[in-house]
């Protein structure tokens, strides 16, 4: 890559916006330095630059006509080439045109280039001549930072037009977004009688349309096309939060949901997340966990190891469609765990994974019912069949020492598991070929490749199956993840024809206070029938106890997170499906709690969305503190909110005893930009970090995206913004 190119554009970028950029201090100081001793050097490199404007203030509507400037007529020919923007947007229009070239005469409204964004978050580009002779399109959503830290900051964005390889590319803020492939190419000298080169808008017919308003830092216009590692650099200039997890990186997925971070005794930070290789679907689906470890408070992150891993299908990094028809395609095969919780006994230094475990082919959504165990002589065991049997009997089970048994004669088979329930025939590991998936089309294509793994109870070509129901699965480490325990799983608390409630996701609590400190907790919902859980431990995590609280019928999705109060009282916030956020209370370290009521000035869509919610360790205005994170528009997963309560002693006792006063309310960024399920914890160096998922996950337009799990660092004085 052309590294001089790239300190070029840097110097441009800074030299003309005042923005706050979240980049890496080092990497920025040696892109200045590089530039100030090559700046001569580099003006000759240049790579075919024909067109540059700097530090244009644009006023929403009347864009900036450009077609007389220097170059504009290279420009309007081009048949191939790369357009870079830097910007700052401070409009609210839904379409906003960045640059545009095209034919402005009358009758030809429709004959025209624009690289144009929107008030959402979204990166795209239009080139037509007309929709009867061409029009093609191509779009990211969820691209953009508007605002970071309260300031409205630069984004940089690119787009390249390869005519050798026909094909299109969009860049912005460091990440490749999006490919079009046209066997048709075209391009700007392919528009009839082009005439107009305009930035902040489209001159169409002499009219302003998709009117920007802001500042357009620089536009550089290349008649060559530069590669995409030079855009990635040169766009990765504008960067805002880190990526813990990332196409590309050790777990091999371009897709990742569902965060937590948990900041452990030590001051060492863990992470997990859903490693996604089915698109960003839930289950049913190919889905492992992955974690991921900081030991210098979030600043850097260890490569990604994988705790709970199905080997069934391949870990394989596919782009997953975004037609509509390609986009709702998934995985029918595969095994996987999804929904995973973090939580750490501060007494043992024992680190606690738990996650939803799938059968193969199966969800939440067409999961049977039932636990998966089945009792003999007052013993829980997991059920299996063999897979021969039609009559679709489980007339087996997992005995002690992991012994599968024929239960109609009681008798011990020559079959046995590990504790990864992976089968073993007289002692020796069965294997089975593995599976990958390909497109053909909108047709996805779920076939065995020549890779052997071990058979385990959980796999569609196992000799054995356990039932189709959701399990729930528990790992630990006592070694801050680098090693794991074999997995349990905990379904006994539950009847053999009841269906185990599924996790929480985020991160459990150990009460430090009060008559029960010491216990592990955390919560369980079952969103078939609005049941809602607690998963507790009062011996280190040996044994699991399960309690159930009445929501008034209100449990359906209650994915919940808990919170301790200073003398012991836990609180639960909770997702829920009537546009608030729930909460409940226990002053009896979670054994009853109260019904449930909302939370004042906090609203939500109406299908809700997880949270996350902590304790803060020092003082707010003098006062103990809690903090709470979640989306809060009403029509999406968006407008990102971290909430700071004062915890206020009412001098009563009981369930009164504290009345939470949510002060202060911080815009994670512009209340139209995504924002969905979140994770807080509180970094050793004292700032608030938020692990969260930057984009819309409810919305099918913004399915499959890569690259949208961002990790932030606030003080706590940052996120004291009055409530308005």
């Amino acid at each position: 890559m052309n590294r001089k190119l790239v300190a070029l554009f840097l110097s441009l970028v800074m030299s003309m916006s005042t923005a706050t950029v979240y980049a890496e201090p080092t990497n920025e100081e040696t892109l200045q330095k590089e530039n100030i001793e090559n700046v001569q050097e580099d003006k000759n490199i240049q790579n075919g630059l024909v067109f540059e404007q700097n530090n244009i203030d644009i006023v929403q509507g009347q864009g900036y006509d450009v077609s007389s400037e220097e170059g504009a007529e290279y420009v309007e020919a081009l048949s191939e080439g790369t357009i870079i923007i830097s910007f700052k947007s401070t409009s609210q229009n839904q379409y906003q045109s960045l640059i545009s070239i095209g034919n402005n005469r009358t009758g030809n409204q429709n004959r025209h280039f624009h690289l144009y964004i929107t008030n959402t978050g979204a990166v795209g580009m239009e080139l037509r001549n007309t929709d009867s002779v061409f029009k093609y399109t191509l779009s990211r959503p969820a691209a953009l930072r508007s605002k970071y830290k309260n300031e409205y900051v630069s984004n940089t964005v690119a787009f390249k037009a390869d005519r050798e390889n026909h094909q299109y590319k969009l860049f912005a803020n460091g990440e490749l977004l999006a490919t079009l492939d046209k066997e048709d190419f075209k391009f700007i000298s392919d528009i009839t009688e082009v005439n107009n080169v305009m930035l902040g808008g489209t001159n169409r017919q002499g009219t302003v349309a998709y009117p920007f308003g802001g500042t357009i830092n620089s536009a550089q216009i290349y008649q060559s096309v530069l590669s995409d590692e030079e855009l990635k650099d040169i766009t990765g200039v504008t960067t805002y939060g880190k990526n813990i997890f990332y196409e590309g990186d050790a777990t091999n997925s371009s897709y990742f949901r569902i965060p937590t971070m948990l900041t452990l005794k030590n001051g060492h930070v863990v992470t997990s997340i859903d490693v996604r290789y089915g698109g960003t679907h839930d289950a049913r689906s190919n889905i492992d966990i992955g974690f991921s470890k900081s030991v210098d408070a979030g600043e850097t992150w260890s490569e990604p190891t994988m705790p709970m891993c199905f080997d069934d299908y391949a870990a394989e990094q596919i782009d997953w469609p975004r037609d509509s028809v390609g986009k709702n395609v998934q995985i029918n095969g595969s095994a996987a765990f999804i929904d995973s919780i973090l939580m750490e006994d501060q007494e043992t230094n024992r680190l606690f994974l738990f996650a939803d475990v799938d059968p193969a082919g199966i969800g939440f959504n067409n999961s049977s019912a039932g636990s998966g165990f089945k009792t003999i002589n007052n013993e829980k065991y997991v059920a299996l069949r063999w897979s021969e049997d039609n009559s679709n009997t489980y007339n087996y089970s997992i005995r002690d020492d992991g012994v599968i048994y024929d239960d109609t004669t009681n008798q011990p088979t020559e079959y046995s598991v590990d504790g990864n329930y992976n089968i073993l025939k007289n002692g020796e590991y069965l294997t089975q070929k593995q599976y990958q998936v390909r497109f053909e089309g909108t047709t996805l294509i779920e076939e065995h490749n020549d890779v052997d793994v071990k058979q385990n109870v959980f796999y569609k070509d196992s000799v054995f199956k356990v039932k189709p129901v959701n399990f729930v699965g528990m790992k630990y480490s006592d070694d801050e993840g680098e090693t794991w325990s074999d997995m349990t799983l905990l379904g006994k608390f539950k009847g053999d024809n009841e269906r185990v409630p599924l996790f929480g996701p985020g991160v459990g609590v150990q009460i430090k206070n009060g008559e029960h400190a010491g216990r592990l907790i955390l919560t369980m919902y079952n969103s078939r029938s609005a049941e809602f859980g607690f998963l507790y431990s009062d011996d280190h995590g040996a044994n699991w106890e399960y309690s159930t609280t009445d929501l008034g019928g209100n449990g359906t999705f209650a994915e919940a997170q808990i919170v301790e109060l200073p003398d012991g009282t836990l609180q639960s916030y909770m997702r829920t499906s009537v546009g608030k956020i729930g909460v409940i209370t226990s002053i009896d370290g979670g054994t009853t709690w109260t019904t449930q009521s909302y939370v004042d000035g906090m609203t939500a869509a109406s299908y809700g969305t997880q949270l996350s919610v902590i304790p803060y360790s020092g003082l707010v205005d003098g006062k103990p503190a809690i903090l709470l994170s979640a989306p809060m528009a009403t029509n999406g997963r968006r407008n990102g909110k971290i909430w700071i309560g004062l915890i206020n002693d009412t001098g009563k006792e009981g369930y009164d005893k504290y009345d939470i006063e949510w002060k202060y309310c911080y815009s994670v960024d512009d209340d139209k930009y995504g924002f969905s399920y979140s994770c807080l914890s509180e970094m050793p160096d004292g700032q608030v970090g938020i692990f969260y998922e930057k984009y819309d996950s409810w919305s099918r337009d913004e399915l499959h995206l890569k690259n949208i799990m961002k990790f932030e660092k606030y003080t706590i004085d940052e996120l004291k913004q009055e409530v308005k």
